[in-house]
């Protein structure tokens, strides 16, 4: 503090101090208050930004629940019933990849105005997450109407889009649940609205659920994680196994490893009702994190089966996987715990796990890879990307989609494409398994055609891991006979229509240990060979192997329609960490970007050429229709 005197000697004077302290004072005074006024402002505008969506301009969900309880009390006084109808968007995500972030927030608005256009005057719409709307309907008068209400929107949202140049179609599925008293819970009736959306996703584009009663203990995002860490602690996540066989000698050289929940609650689950919803939830971690450790066991008991030559374990990896932390050292540390050879095991890489993140996914894998395991890149040619992943990524094996195996013996298309797949992993060194073999004629034209593993159904089923070891030792004392010659359409021996072992391999073994005796294979009548050579098409025909070396062509047999699999479809596996069972359906469905582009007419497709057996022409698969619209 400045001595009065001291002051006076070098001229100031109290009062111009005092002056200079009053207007300090309110000039801070004056600053404060701004620094309010601004905070308010910023709070205001925070509350703004959490309850309005800047991109459509409609609410967030952070008011659902306050909106639940007025319009349930109103509806009760009108005596009306109310229904909550969640949509979600099918497809949306593949514009933002194809065309780009600004072409999908354009179509984002384009969806919510229209949907927007069909509000009543009590109804409420809100932007409830990335690629879901929210719409609280009043007035309704029963499920019917509720559903009614549904598929309209749906319409709606199916027709063409014009956006950024483009035309786009999408199309959405919907969850609903009707509430008819003010004493519903609001949370409740958003997590049963949640269970219905959710089972309508999985059945695919254009479907809606109406919530009932009997849904209340299904899967849900909401409840999954209690339900699978439970499942985990209990042990009741099993893994099966389908053989992989080489086709040169007939042998099991591996297996792939499918998961299976047997819930205590449940019951047995199919791959299909959990594994999205592993993916979706992120819980696909640690249960693929457990079925990597169990493989590498099950591989390390079989080191010593075959005599230098220790079967192999597949192994699927979903992208959640791929970018946890620590993931190189995690397959290392099962390799340890497990006393696996790093070459036994093979993990399968979906296209859509590299394309997630290729930046990161090239890092890991490249140091996975570092540890001595292989690579296989699973459902080759559905994507679209497919061919510089291979360059980019040093893949060890190409694994060949059941939807081009299924029509290998009667589609000169698909023939043409396993070919084609086939030589571009001879040139590059890599190893072709085919996916979802069914039947023997398929398998003989896999060999002719030069791939060199197989699996599905014409060879086995899944296996349990003991009913795995006692397959592979029957199949390296008797490998199937697996025959390219001349009668290789036709079925002529039981060797390789004998795919399975009994699920209790106890019944291979007699009481003293003895193997069974097994009834010897007699051979099928064979129909007489064709004494005439097929007319010649008109179009020239598609070259897809020597023709000197084709079989000759049997008469043709029974047509099967495509929608019939074989009875052993219970067992089919899904994606992510178990996989999917190579005899489920082929994989070229709804999420292929042909479907993003509206046209009136499918693009015209040759006659087949070529040997017939009797199997139905399939399609050309999607991303050959894509190339031709982009061409």
């Amino acid at each position: 503090m400045l001595n009065p005197s001291a002051v006076g000697a070098i001229g100031f004077v109290p009062e111009l101090i005092a002056g200079s302290a009053t207007v300090a004072a309110v000039g801070a005074a004056w600053a404060a208050q701004r620094y309010r006024r601004n905070a308010a402002t910023a709070r205001s505008e925070l509350e703004r930004l959490a309850n309005v969506d800047p991109l459509t301009e409609l609410p967030t969900r952070q008011g659902l629940d306050e909106w639940l309880r007025i319009d349930l009390v109103g509806a009760a006084h009108r005596r009306a019933q109310l229904g909550i109808i969640l949509i979600d968007l099918h497809r949306f995500n593949q514009v933002n990849d194809m065309f780009g972030h600004t072409v999908g927030d354009q179509l984002m608005r384009e969806v919510a105005n229209r949907i927007r256009s069909v509000l009543g005057p009590t109804d409420r719409l809100a932007r409830y997450a990335g690629d879901e709307f929210v719409m609280v309907s009043s007035n309704l008068n029963g499920t019917a109407a509720l559903e009614k209400h549904a598929r309209r929107l749906i319409r709606l949202i199916d027709q063409p889009y014009s956006v950024g140049g483009q035309t786009i179609r999408i199309s959405a599925s919907v969850g609903a649940v009707l509430a008819d008293g003010a004493n519903d819970d609001p949370g409740e009736l958003v997590r049963r609205a949640n269970v219905a959306r959710y089972q309508a996703t999985a059945m695919g584009p254009g479907q809606v659920v109406i919530f009932e009663r009997a849904m209340s203990s299904a899967l849900t995002p909401a409840n999954a994680e209690h339900h699978v860490r439970e499942a985990l602690e209990k042990g009741e996540f099993r893994l099966q196994y389908q053989p992989v066989v080489d086709l040169s000698s007939g042998r099991v050289v591996g297996a792939e490893a499918l998961v299976r929940w047997v819930s205590s609650e449940r019951g047995t689950l199919p791959p299909d009702e959990f594994i999205p919803l592993l993916e979706e939830t992120g819980l696909i971690v640690p249960v693929g994190t457990w079925v990597l450790q169990e493989a590498c066991r099950q591989a390390g008991r079989l080191r010593t089966l075959v005599p230098g030559q220790p079967p192999a374990i597949t192994v699927n990896v979903s992208a959640r996987q791929l970018n946890q932390e620590g993931f190189p050292d995690i397959v290392a540390e099962a390799l340890r715990a497990g006393e696996a050879l790093e070459r036994q095991i093979h993990l399968e890489i979906t296209e859509g796990a590299l394309m997630h993140d290729v930046g990161t996914a090239w890092t890991i894998l490249r140091q996975t890879k570092a540890l001595g395991v292989k690579l296989a890149l699973d459902d080759f040619g559905t994507g679209y990307s497919s061919l510089s992943y291979v360059r980019r990524f040093s893949l060890d094996m190409l694994k060949i989609d059941k939807s081009f195996i299924d029509g290998i013996d009667s589609n000169p298309e698909d023939r043409a494409i396993v070919e084609h797949v086939i030589g571009l992993a001879d040139a590059l060194g890599m190893t072709t398994v085919a996916e979802g073999v069914e039947r023997p004629e398929q398998l003989a034209w896999l060999r002719k055609l030069g791939c060199q593993m197989a699996q599905g159904f014409a060879l086995s089923r899944p296996l349990s891991a003991d009913d795995l070891t006692t397959f592979i030792l029957r199949r390296t004392d008797t490998p199937f006979d697996i025959s390219d010659g001349p009668d290789a359409g036709q079925a002529t021996e039981l060797t390789y229509l004998e795919p399975t072992v009994p699920s209790n391999a106890a019944q291979l073994i007699d009481p003293p240990g003895r193997p069974l005796p097994r009834p010897t294979p007699t051979p099928a009548r064979r129909q007489a060979e064709p004494t005439t050579a097929p007319t010649a098409p008109a179009t020239p025909p598609i070259v897809f192997a020597d023709p000197a070396t084709l079989p000759p062509a049997p008469p043709p047999a029974a047509p099967t329609p495509d929608h019939e699999e074989p009875a052993a479809e219970a067992l089919n596996g899904a994606g992510g960490a178990g996989g999917a069972d190579s005899g489920h359906a082929g994989r070229n469905g709804a999420d292929a970007p042909s479907e993003l582009f509206a046209t009136d007419a499918e693009p015209r497709r040759p006659e087949p050429v070529g040997p017939a057996t009797g199997g139905a022409r399939r399609s050309i698969p999607r991303f050959r229709q894509y190339e031709s619209r982009q061409g």
